[in-house]
């Protein structure tokens, strides 16, 4: 368990991750100070951002890991893995993570916090915001909770708490890592080198879970009590050959079952 459930010496953080998205970012750190249980720290994992972002992350008083993006290339694995690291110097144990699109349920962090277990991992549910909605959504809707009333798609994924509960109680299930709501403990990241950096967009985060989930870390699912708001953007960065190498690295994985990757926090020589 965390803090405010039965351990209060375990030190937490909510890792971020962004690129080049400063309205989203302001939205999304809005949404996570309306916390019912709030994490020590909120690291943002940023792949190369400008000046912009970095005014944001100021604003709200997160800590700032900034990584160089190589030319066009998606970046997110390696800096995801820079806030890991960061986050262990500064003394955290368990991390919840997520993305700077994603808008947090005011009950989320409590909710990851309530079923916490060293050798698993926890993975909620994304409910989709419409177009108009997320174009239009300003701070003040955030600061109010308004997106969580909001119209979307899976909206089974913020029933009433205890319909929820009910639910993930008769019906348990197995999960994939989900990049933007999923957390764990931090030994049990670094066991599996944490994210494989050969990876462009497609496929990271489930890779990520089958290292987990080799090497004895279980997925649990808390999909129907800890949503987040994921806010509607066009994807032009879907390259169909990234994917399909992707793909091919994922499979690989799956075939040697492994639980290591050398391309992660740790590089091998």
């Amino acid at each position: 368990m965390v803090r405010g459930t039965v351990h209060p010496s375990v030190r937490t953080a909510v890792i971020v991750a962004t690129y080049d998205q400063p309205r989203w970012l302001d939205l999304s750190l809005r949404a996570w100070t309306r916390q019912q249980l709030r994490p020590d720290i909120v690291v943002i994992a940023d792949d190369g951002s400008g000046r912009e972002t970095a005014e944001v992350v100021r604003r709200f008083g997160a800590v700032h890991v900034r990584t160089e993006r190589d030319g066009a290339r998606f970046g997110k694995c390696g800096a995801v893995n820079a806030a890991v690291r960061r986050a262990r110097e500064l003394g955290c144990d368990f991390a919840l993570f997520t993305d700077g699109d994603c808008l947090p349920a005011r009950w989320l962090f409590a909710r990851h916090a309530a079923v916490a277990r060293r050798g698993r991992f926890a993975a909620g549910g994304v409910v989709r915001l419409a177009r108009d909605f997320s174009l239009g959504l300003t701070p003040e809707l955030v600061s109010a909770g308004g997106f969580e009333r909001a119209g979307g798609d899976k909206r089974r994924y913020a029933l009433p708490l205890p319909v929820g509960r009910m639910i993930e109680l008769l019906s348990p299930r197995r999960t994939p890592w989900k990049g933007g709501n999923s957390s764990a403990f931090l030994d049990d990241v670094l066991r599996v080198n944490g994210y494989d950096e050969r990876f462009g967009w497609g496929s990271e985060d489930k890779e990520l879970g089958v290292r987990l989930t080799n090497a004895g870390v279980r997925g649990y699912s808390i999909r129907y009590t800890a949503p987040v708001f994921h806010l509607w953007h066009d994807r032009p960065y879907v390259d169909p050959a990234v994917i399909a190498n992707n793909r091919a690295l994922l499979s690989e994985t799956r075939r040697r079952r492994a639980t290591w990757t050398s391309s992660g926090i740790e590089k091998s020589s």
